[in-house]
């Protein structure tokens, strides 16, 4: 099964015991094959360092956890243009489901994704209907 994770899930994770553990359900199962892109690795980059993280996670703790995130995932390149999302910095995500092939989407995204349901092959779900239907 091929998995693209939101930045959002990403973000949650890293500031919340709760959401790593949540999170870590996904990760943890080597059968699920979760993909990243340079976008969303910049992304996830950007809003990490955001000062209003940092009472979260200190500069060493999501450098690490960035870099366990890139180990446990598979990197694509991606090159097709899709300008779909309500929300045009989201497009992003599309593209990596896209090029990747991918069978869910996983965000906290309460508008514009899930508004989306389905995106070409790649149902677009939260995490809870995730882990509620395959955990």
């Amino acid at each position: 099964m091929i998995i693209v994770i939101d930045t959002n899930l990403y973000i949650s994770a890293l500031i919340n015991d709760n959401s790593r553990k949540r999170l870590d359900v996904v990760l943890s199962n080597k059968t699920y094959d979760i993909l990243v892109s340079d976008a969303l690795l910049q992304e996830l980059i950007e809003v990490a360092n955001r000062p209003k993280f940092r009472k979260y996670a200190s500069v060493v703790q999501t450098e690490t956890f960035i870099q366990l995130m890139m180990e446990r995932a598979t990197f694509i390149d991606t090159t097709s243009e899709v300008k779909l999302s309500p929300d045009p910095k989201d497009d992003f995500l599309l593209v990596l489901c896209l090029d990747g092939e991918a069978n869910y989407l996983l965000t906290g995204n309460k508008i514009d994704l899930l508004d989306l349901k389905s995106f070409h092959q790649t149902q677009i779900i939260t995490l809870s209907t995730f882990l509620s239907i395959y955990s």
